[in-house]
């Protein structure tokens, strides 16, 4: 039951939030959309390419330290760190 409860919260903050952007950013035209996107993407790749500069490792060193090495580093992380708390407040159950 909690598994439903759960579900059904996450759908209905789908839900909202997809309403929100898709007025509130007028993404009713799919072109405008993309724009967006483009816009988010490329300013993301400028970011990486001032850091890269200021830091001496260049875009595509960063680029690999972040997206290859360092995010599944941190998933891996979150993700122990979660089990570690799951089992503990099962421990302490009991």
């Amino acid at each position: 039951m909690k598994i439903i409860r759960t579900l059904l919260i996450v759908f209905a903050l789908f839900g909202v939030f997809g309403y929100v952007f898709y007025f509130l950013f007028e993404w009713q035209i799919i072109g405008q959309f993309q724009k967006d996107v483009d816009w988010l993407f490329w300013a993301c790749v400028k970011i990486l390419q001032v850091w890269g500069d200021w830091t001496g490792l260049g875009y595509n060193l960063l680029n690999i330290l972040i997206f290859i090495i360092l995010q599944p580093v941190l998933i891996l992380l979150f993700f122990v760190l979660w089990r570690l708390e799951v089992s503990k407040h099962k421990r302490s159950k009991h």
